[in-house]
């Protein structure tokens, strides 16, 4: 599996109780491509309080999961109206996560990937925040 350096870019808004956040990060990882399948993996950073977690972004044009391991542990599925009940632990504590996908949009241009997620997030049985998040994957030819 040919593996490529990649800079990836995300941007995430949460509306929750007609409060809105924006949080946005840059990382770098690699990026490869099997089975019709394209991954990328990177190592959080501690600006969203992840630090020590490795994530993984497994996606086609339809289908988008991100997987968290390490410092915290959970994994999540998006695709087009799909109910996704999943758990996510961190050192301290472990919830239950519900999210419902409103809106998946994956497309390719110029090489550059971008991934757009909308979807309701349910923590713990209780409040429901609107979540949209906007991955942009591009090469990095500089490495890191």
């Amino acid at each position: 599996m040919e593996m490529k350096n990649v800079k990836i870019h995300v941007k995430s808004f949460e509306k929750s109780g007609g409060e809105q956040s924006a949080i946005e990060t840059v990382s770098f990882g690699r990026m490869a491509e099997k089975n019709g399948k394209f991954y990328v993996f990177y190592d959080e950073t501690d600006a969203v309080g992840m630090k020590g977690t490795k994530t993984t972004i497994k996606w086609d044009y339809d289908n988008v999961v991100i997987i968290r391991s390490g410092t915290v542990e959970s994994r999540q599925e998006f695709a087009q109206g799909l109910e996704c009940i999943s758990v996510y632990k961190t050192p301290y504590m472990t919830f239950g996560l519900k999210t419902n996908t409103e809106y998946v949009y994956v497309y390719c241009r110029d090489g550059i990937w971008n991934i757009e997620l909308e979807y309701m997030l349910e923590l713990a049985g209780q409040e429901r925040n609107e979540m949209k998040i906007k991955i942009v994957i591009e090469e990095d030819a500089h490495g890191y």
